[in-house]
């Protein structure tokens, strides 16, 4: 009886671990056609790059995108557990490039400055654009694809 109660608990924490992945990078399309924004949330682990990355390339293998925004705004040295900043920069890299593989160019917003300089100072060059903001992708995108926001007139 014991033996069951633990297997049961064991799923369900399987479950709930799913759940959380699945909450902690969320796949939304953007107001840009063909276009995904991927916020990456929460505690970032090595293990979780591997998932995030699967999860967009399957996304990108079933649909029609031309354009992923992975955003890191919320990325703080607080939100790392077991990664050093290096790696972290070799996962973004490696994100892009699958990424690229699939046809789609990546766009990354929100990288904060700790980030950055420990990217450049270990030579780790990502391929893909980057912007400071969600924000400014956008309007970068939108006008690529000569769209603008107007205002509707009564």
């Amino acid at each position: 009886m014991e033996t069951n109660r633990l297997e049961e608990l064991e799923r369900k924490i399987q479950e709930y671990e799913t759940i959380i992945s699945e909450m902690s990078a969320p796949i939304i399309p953007s107001i840009v056609p063909q276009t995904i924004l991927v916020p990456i949330t929460g505690l970032i682990r090595a293990e979780r790059f591997d998932k995030i990355r699967g999860k967009v390339l399957n996304f990108i293998h079933n649909k029609d995108i031309e354009t992923a925004i992975i955003d890191l705004t919320d990325i703080s040295g607080e939100r790392i557990e077991d990664v050093c900043l290096e790696e972290i920069g070799r996962e973004l890299h490696e994100m892009a490039s699958s990424i690229s593989l699939m046809g789609v160019k990546t766009l990354f917003v929100g990288m904060n400055p700790e980030l950055v300089k420990r990217m450049v100072l270990d030579g780790i060059k990502l391929e893909a654009q980057s912007f400071s903001t969600f924000q400014a992708a956008l309007k970068h995108l939108m006008k690529q694809k000569g769209m603008e926001f107007r205002k509707i007139s009564e």
